[in-house]
């Protein structure tokens, strides 16, 4: 088997004008806006990047590199051509937090070529949109080249002084902030920096089904450079890597606003029909008959479209010979499905990784659409390497084949595909209400991960209400949108026995709420300090805001239109902050409620048009 001899890829981004600049050996991308720009250039034939916002610098003199198996670096690079693109666009998402989401960039692919005899050739693509820069790496088809080993990406990101980063190194793990310098290991993405005045967050967009997740690793002073998680990446004749992603913004909302960028860098919907999926609110039961059965009264009478049986209906999870075609004792299968289609609410069924390996996942899924089920959540997902990306999008692509909606959780975090597979709707990747407030996971983390974490898309928080980890239930009902999600898995330790009619007036703000949107705000926040974020289906607002610390917040309605609207606020009550009470006011777009909280706590405002009287 041929080997291509290793040689460095160093590339130069800097975000620049709308067309190429075609100076020697620099070449500047701007920006439709204007905004963001990057520029690429090469030092004595090794390419390098730049990134600035608003002409001020945010990463320089970056080097790029890949190592190749094969031999010494030494391969120096001259540019071969040059060619630019545009687009100024949109598109429409099956499910999204906006209705559309803007798509317009200026581009510049750039040929390089080796200085040497061997003459390997390398093309670097440069994005600049609104929402922040890309690039990433091919390696096309040319001579003598037949199987492909990468060992290491060296994709450098030197900063301009040693900022605060939010750092994290497991996908399920607690957030501290501190300087580059600090950092204790390897970061996953997205990676959200405090850059003086701005904020920065590097991400990965894009397919990596045949490619190992992206980490980040400190390396020489104010510097990162990605690495792999585990592994190496192999390929046959070409390679192209995934996006790598700078988004900047002068607010850290604005990073979690633009999350679709990602989804921009990914290829569309490999799905003809999307008809089927269908997005909503889901509550995990017992394993039982009868606790699925209470869930699904509940569900049809309160607007919730699943119910879900986790780990454990077909056998001990962590169990290899757990056969995901058999069910336990206490489940009646086909009698759960017959009580939840007659009432229009769908059935979603775990399954992990160890039945989906051990076990015919044709016939798993098939035999699953047969029986009834809507959809699967997959657990104990591996995430480090490029053999566990090719069985995980397998595994999604296997799903849409049998019409299964997913859930993933554990080790994963979304980097756009959801556009390129619709049908999963929301994964984990997230220290969620599993991790109890007082050990792990108190409110200060929580706003962190409702900015770092959601530059990656949807997440899986699984808010709860009624169990005992929680300490403010109106924390808890702005939950539902704060953290965007499709599938919103609320009530997640709880059972319906718990909920007598009536009982929760409040509980009509997640009845009502939607779980996909025709448009997002955050409206303000500070990191680790508070947030509050608007959303919007049709001609209802629906409003969430948690904080860390007590205080009042005024939240400024400008999001809404002209006339008059009924605002329904569910606040804390003040002399229990388990309770919640409910007040009415008329408000318009001039007008701002006040949000008084205490420690840890939150509101949850649903804002209605005032109907128009008749004569």
């Amino acid at each position: 088997m041929p080997k291509l001899v290793s040689f460095p890829i160093a590339c130069w981004l800097l975000l620049s004008t709308s067309n190429c600049n075609w100076a020697a050996e620099e070449t500047t991308i701007v920006s439709p806006s204007g905004d963001h720009s990057i520029q690429f250039s090469l030092h004595d034939g090794v390419p390098h990047y730049s990134v600035a916002f608003r002409n001020v610098p945010i990463l320089e003199n970056s080097e790029l590199s890949l190592v190749l198996d094969g031999g010494e670096l030494g391969d120096r690079f001259v540019v071969e051509s040059k060619q630019a693109d545009s687009a100024n666009g949109s598109w429409v998402p099956v499910v999204g937090s906006r209705a559309s989401y803007p798509d317009s960039y200026n581009e510049c692919v750039i040929q390089l070529r080796g200085g040497n005899q061997k003459a390997l050739r390398l093309e670097l693509t440069f994005r600049a949109y609104d929402e922040g820069v890309a690039f990433r790496y091919t390696i096309p088809p040319q001579e003598g080249i037949d199987e492909l080993e990468l060992k290491s990406e060296d994709t450098h990101f030197q900063f301009t002084d040693d900022h605060f980063v939010y750092w994290d190194d497991y996908p399920q793990a607690r957030y501290s902030k501190l300087r580059i310098s600090e950092m204790p290991g390897r970061s996953i993405r997205p990676l959200l920096v405090e850059a003086g005045s701005h904020f920065v967050a590097i991400a990965e967009a894009g397919s990596i089904g045949h490619y190992a997740p992206m980490m980040l690793n400190r390396s020489g002073k104010n510097q990162l450079v990605t690495r792999f998680r585990s592994g190496t990446v192999s390929a046959s004749k070409s390679l192209t890597t995934p996006w790598r992603v700078i988004m900047v913004a002068e607010q850290p909302g604005t990073l979690v606003e633009n999350h679709y960028l990602l989804q921009n860098l990914s290829p569309p919907s490999k799905l003809n029909d999307t008809s089927w999926i269908q997005p909503g609110k889901v509550w995990r039961s017992s394993l039982t008959t009868k606790g699925a059965k209470a869930i699904i009264d509940y569900a049809a009478a309160n607007n919730y479209q699943y119910v879900h049986y986790d780990a454990g209906w077909y056998g001990p999870e962590r169990d290899a010979n757990s056969n995901p075609l058999t069910v336990i004792d206490s489940i009646d299968m086909q009698e759960t499905i017959r009580y939840a289609n007659e009432h229009g609410i769908g059935l979603i069924c775990y399954i992990n990784k160890i039945a989906m390996s051990r076990y015919d996942l044709d016939k798993t899924f098939q035999t699953y659409q047969q029986w009834g089920i809507r959809g699967v959540k997959m657990g104990f997902v591996d995430w480090t390497s490029q053999s566990d990306m090719e069985f995980l999008y397998a595994a999604i692509e296997k799903a849409a084949k049998y019409k299964l909606i997913v859930d993933i959780h554990d080790n994963f975090r979304l980097t756009g595909i959801e556009r390129t597979y619709p049908h999963l709707l929301t994964v984990e990747g997230i220290l969620g209400n599993e991790e109890l407030p007082e050990k792990g996971n108190p409110p200060k983390n929580v706003l962190t991960t409702s900015y770092a974490r959601m530059i990656a898309g949807a997440g899986d928080y699984t808010p709860c209400y009624l169990n005992g980890r929680v300490v403010s239930r109106s924390f808890q009902l702005a939950l539902g949108v704060v953290f965007y999600s499709p599938l919103q898995y609320l009530h997640w330790y709880d059972q319906a026995d718990r909920y007598p009619e009536n009982r929760y007036p409040e509980l009509e703000f997640w009845k009502e709420m939607p779980t996909t949107w025709d448009d997002s705000k955050v409206v303000h926040g500070s990191i680790g300090s508070y947030m509050t974020v608007a959303r919007r289906k049709g001609d209802r607002w629906f409003v969430g805001t948690i904080v860390d610390e007590a205080r009042s917040l005024d939240i400024p309605l400008d999001f809404l239109g002209p006339g008059e609207f009924a605002a329904k606020i569910y606040a804390e009550d003040p002399d229990d902050k388990k309770q919640v009470v409910i007040q009415s006011r008329q408000v318009t777009a001039n007008s701002q409620l006040t949000a008084t909280m205490s420690s840890g706590s939150g509101c949850a405002i649903m804002i209605s048009p005032m109907p128009t009287s008749t004569k």
